[in-house]
């Protein structure tokens, strides 16, 4: 995992895990079929582990204080924590990669599909608690709100590559404009 997470997946080679690690190919061989399974393997810890990690930053947000009375005061405030913008920049690299291997390999997309469809309604479920809680509108359903999510991981990942479009600050107004939380305020007011 560690190194799909630096290098592409066609400089990996079982002889260089074999010797990072310690293990014989015949262990690795005794687990995985096959290079690309073991590959497939990893592709879908790191999805987990990003897909997790935003799910456990999104619970924290709706946890923890907001001060203004506005989740996405606080989502705002997590989202452009200059402490975590190099992990964040990397979680969206790293997602899209994942979802377009996904795409390109059919072999992917079962394990894919379940740890997407897990995250997925786990968003919407934080959505709903959010609404209930009385923090955010309701003028998206939970499905609503996850697919905007999502589209905002695949988009910032194609915006980090270029300054002009990477504006986290824009991405959240739209975002209050869009769950009718912003009505004619910038989200940081």
């Amino acid at each position: 995992m560690r190194r799909l997470w630096a290098a592409d997946e066609g400089e990996l080679r079982i002889l260089d895990i074999c010797q990072e690690t310690g293990l014989s190919t015949s262990v690795i061989y005794g687990h995985f079929r096959s290079r690309q399974e073991l590959i497939d393997a990893a592709l879908l810890t790191i999805l987990t582990e990003i897909t997790d990690g935003i799910v456990r930053g999104i619970e924290g947000v709706l946890d923890g204080p907001h001060p203004t009375g506005r989740m996405l005061d606080s989502l705002h405030r997590y989202v452009t924590d200059p402490a975590l913008e190099g992990a964040h920049t990397r979680n969206r690299q790293a997602y899209f990669r994942v979802s377009a291997t996904a795409l390109a390999r059919p072999s992917l997309r079962p394990g894919f599909l379940e740890v997407y469809s897990r995250y997925m309604a786990r968003c919407a479920e934080l959505y709903d608690e959010a609404v209930h809680r009385g923090l955010l509108p309701d003028t998206l359903t939970g499905r609503q709100w996850a697919l905007l999510l999502e589209s905002q991981m695949v988009a910032r990942a194609l915006h980090d590559l270029d300054a002009d479009w990477d504006d986290q600050a824009d991405w959240m107004l739209a975002l209050a404009r869009l769950t009718g939380a912003g009505e004619g305020t910038s989200v940081a007011d």
